[in-house]
């Protein structure tokens, strides 16, 4: 009774248990659970009004919005890591209807078990889409909501040296493109053979392997932030030499306590994947040429409301 109101008994009680008796006692075992939470969410909007601007233009507004969001969990030597990053944005032109210019669907999940220091047994999901229609012109639509849609399952090691590192090695990957969609335009701009077209099906699978390299960090009190994923896989069964390579970069900057510029990138090269061409003919019009396989690139910079948690 009297230890319960003596502080230093107290403190020499808890020290006690974590080192034990004697003065070569071991640390005993505690539980490691731990769930770290958070992410980050950002809106931006822009106006441009025109009136007798002899340079020329348009009267436009656009609006974007982007959430980071991550889960992890850790608990002994069992890791549980899962994030989703969303991103959509909206440009209206005078006299035009409005048309998506930012539209991505990216969510994760990893559960890991350490095989030795910094190594883990790794499972993972990965999933990959957007939310609206794309067109390469006012009447073509070449992708959907879940078309196309790209789901990774694997089974690898991870190593992390660092919460601010790591490379994933997954021998055994199968990836599934989903099209939720029948349209032919929108088929063949997945990759999706002729054939498979034609007997009514939605689906491609491919097995093969694949590697992701992954590196964050902050500074300055998490003012100046940045990410950076590159992902590679290859189908074991048609052309293994040609990857599949997605590299997304993040970088953020505050300036204020809920104002932010940031700078995305996106680029992606998918051998199965057709690109478009818009080409003016000699009368004026235009026509789509569907092409093979090119680099794509996507790019942003923005600045807006910022708020982190």
């Amino acid at each position: 009774m009297f230890a319960q109101t003596n502080k230093a008994g107290i403190k020499g009680a808890a020290s006690t248990a974590n080192t034990g008796i004697g003065r070569n006692a071991q640390k005993l075992p505690q539980d490691s659970l731990k769930w770290k939470k958070g992410g980050d969410v950002s809106l931006n909007f822009s106006q441009v009004h025109l009136s007798n601007w002899a340079a020329g233009g348009e009267n436009s507004l656009s609006l974007s919005t982007s959430a980071n969001l991550y889960a992890n969990y850790k608990k002994n030597k069992v890791i549980w890591e899962n994030y989703s990053f969303m991103a959509y944005g909206i440009v209206k032109a005078e006299n035009r209807p409005a048309v998506k210019n930012s539209d991505q669907i990216n969510m994760g999940s990893r559960v890991g078990y350490q095989m030795a220091p910094k190594w883990y047994y790794t499972a993972a999901l990965l999933g990959k889409s957007q939310f609206a229609p794309g067109y390469v012109s006012d009447t073509i639509r070449v992708s959907d909501f879940l078309a196309p849609a790209y789901l990774y399952l694997s089974l690898g090691l991870d190593y992390k040296p660092s919460s601010r590192f790591f490379i994933s090695l997954s021998p055994a990957m199968g990836k599934a493109t989903f099209v939720n969609s029948k349209e032919e335009l929108i088929l063949v701009s997945v990759g999706i053979p002729r054939d498979i077209i034609d007997k009514g099906k939605q689906a491609r699978y491919e097995f093969g392997a694949g590697m992701v390299f992954n590196i964050n960090g902050s500074y300055f009190s998490k003012k100046v932030t940045y990410s950076s994923q590159l992902e590679l896989f290859s189908n074991y069964f048609d052309k293994p030499q040609n990857l599949d390579v997605v590299w997304d970069f993040q970088f953020r900057i505050a300036i204020a306590k809920f104002v932010a510029a940031s700078v995305r990138l996106n680029m992606l090269f998918n051998d199965s994947q057709k690109t478009f061409k818009t080409v003016v003919l000699s009368d004026g019009t235009t026509k789509q040429e569907v092409h093979g396989a090119k680099l794509q690139v996507m790019q942003y910079f923005e600045i807006g409301l910022f708020y982190a948690f």
